[in-house]
């Protein structure tokens, strides 16, 4: 029922053999502790370069065995969904062709199925309960590490789901990163500039998001992990420790986590909560706050958005919630979250912008981050631009004149961002009203054609304004992004 690691290695294998245009085979940088090598599928469409990226982690729990076959199942059904050029169904929840197009053309998607390989094989041969790695502890009668409380953020400091005693399934190891499995995750995170990270677990029906040592505030940047004492095998201090995060990153996360939970609930009915990870339990060195972690500890390093899965319910008993008797069901809910996190892991303007023209678009960026997301009236709108992307990149990449008029768009764009007394001209207008209508012709959800017209109405307004004026408008709270009407494309004169 459940594959095996070189199961789960071989059907990596085939589709890097079979479909080598799309799907590249990778060895990660360290064998396990008993000499596995560790494998990656890395999986991308198209000719662009450039590209955002996701890193997808199973099976850093041993016992957790049904992750990781959701992880391989997804890659079979993305190479087939692409190739056939078909949409992907699970249970209630579908995306069109459209959506898997965009998403393999715009990303570059790293999909890890199984971190922990010795801990599967002995959890398939001998101890169906195992979660640690199969680390051999000198001058112990125990073994094993728990690999996902050994990467670098308040390492080795106790909480009741965090020890430093061998004998406990959650100890920590002899230091940050001693064991191969979870190095792993730190030097693919080096070698590659991750925007989106997904750590899958079970169980519990969570999406979760940092933090995991304390509580998250936003008022006070001075408390930081990076000031307090680690490594002491005692308890977190202060014990009132408050983790700062930007008021920016944490919307974020809680909008993405939303979103993740509507889409698993239409597969079967089941709902997930999406919290921090403290709301489930306190833990020290989790890999989903490591990783976003290194930006803050190393301010040269690439900011990630590290999440975390807790799939499937607790059913009265532990070997039944971890690995049951028939994993189908809560596998389609991996599936459909992981798709989730991959479509909102998308950026329009990055990928027209760095990877078609190959320019910098931090004055767009600048605008989303430092005036739009800090007023409720300016997320609505990056919630908009956030459904309509896909179908504009759809577009993008299937209609070469569609490709060039939104390249030089963006541009003007850019342009005017550059200089406050900028004036939109009428010819700015009605390009992008042309653009926005050529979008309407092509897509069908009704929400998508709403938040077109909302779109378009907004525009036949900045004729003759400059760029303040224009985001002024934006801002006011008339402008609801949401509002209910029909799209009506202006009739132009035959």
């Amino acid at each position: 029922m459940y594959r095996t690691v070189a199961q789960i290695n071989s059907v990596m294998g085939f589709l890097a053999a079979a479909f080598p245009q799309m799907c590249t085979r990778i060895e990660a940088p360290h064998k396990s502790v008993q000499g596995r090598p560790i494998f990656l599928l890395r999986m991308q469409g198209g000719s662009a370069t450039n590209r955002r990226s996701i890193l997808i982690v199973g099976g850093m729990h041993a016992r957790e065995l049904m992750n990781p076959d959701a992880i391989v199942d997804l890659q079979l059904d993305l190479v087939l969904a692409y190739l056939n050029e078909t949409g992907i169904t699970i249970g209630g929840r579908s995306w069109s062709a459209l959506d898997i197009k965009v998403m393999i053309e715009s990303l570059d998607i790293w999909m890890l199925p199984c971190a922990n390989p010795d801990g599967r094989e002995f959890v398939m041969a001998s101890d169906d309960m195992w979660r640690e790695n199969r680390r051999d502890l000198p001058n112990t009668p125990f073994d094993g590490v728990d690999i996902n409380r050994n990467c670098d953020i308040v390492w080795g400091v106790k909480t009741p789901n965090t020890s430093c005693d061998p004998f406990h399934e959650t100890y920590v190891g002899t230091g940050p990163f001693s064991e191969p499995e979870s190095c792993n995750i730190k030097e693919l995170c080096d070698a590659h500039r991750f925007d989106v990270f997904l750590d899958i677990h079970s169980y519990s029906e969570l999406v979760l998001y940092p933090w995991g040592h304390a509580p998250t505030q936003t008022d006070d940047p001075t408390k930081r992990f990076t000031s307090l004492t680690t490594g002491t095998c005692t308890n977190l201090s202060p014990a009132n420790h408050r983790e700062y995060m930007t008021k920016r990153d944490q919307l974020r996360f809680q909008r993405v986590a939303a979103q993740i939970v509507k889409d698993i609930r239409a597969v079967r009915g089941r709902t997930y909560e999406a919290k921090p990870i403290i709301g489930l339990y306190a833990t020290t060195g989790t890999s989903s706050d490591y990783v976003y972690s290194r930006h803050i500890a190393n301010p040269g390093l690439h900011k990630t958005y590290g999440f975390a899965f807790e799939t499937g319910p607790f059913v009265g008993n532990l070997p039944d919630s971890f690995h049951p008797a028939d994993p189908r069901p809560i596998k389609r809910e991996a599936k459909a979250g992981m798709i989730s996190l991959m479509l909102q892991s998308i950026c329009a303007i990055e990928f027209i912008g760095g990877s078609l023209l190959g320019v910098s678009v931090s004055s767009l960026r600048s605008v989303r981050d430092d005036l739009l997301q800090t007023t409720p009236m300016g997320r609505e709108w990056i919630a908009l631009a956030e459904r309509i992307q896909a179908p504009l990149l759809g577009v993008v990449l299937s209609d070469n004149s569609f490709t060039k008029e939104a390249m030089e768009l963006l541009g003007r764009a850019r342009e005017l961002l550059g200089d406050d007394t900028g004036v939109v001209t009428q010819r700015d207008v009605k390009r992008g009203l042309a653009l926005v209508d050529r979008m309407a012709d092509r897509v069908k959800s009704p929400r998508v054609r709403r938040d077109l017209a909302t779109l378009r109405t907004q525009l036949e307004k900045a004729s003759g304004k400059n760029v303040r004026e224009v985001l002024d408008d934006l801002l006011q709270p008339n402008n609801r992004s949401g509002r209910k009407r029909a799209y009506k494309p202006r009739q132009t004169r035959k």
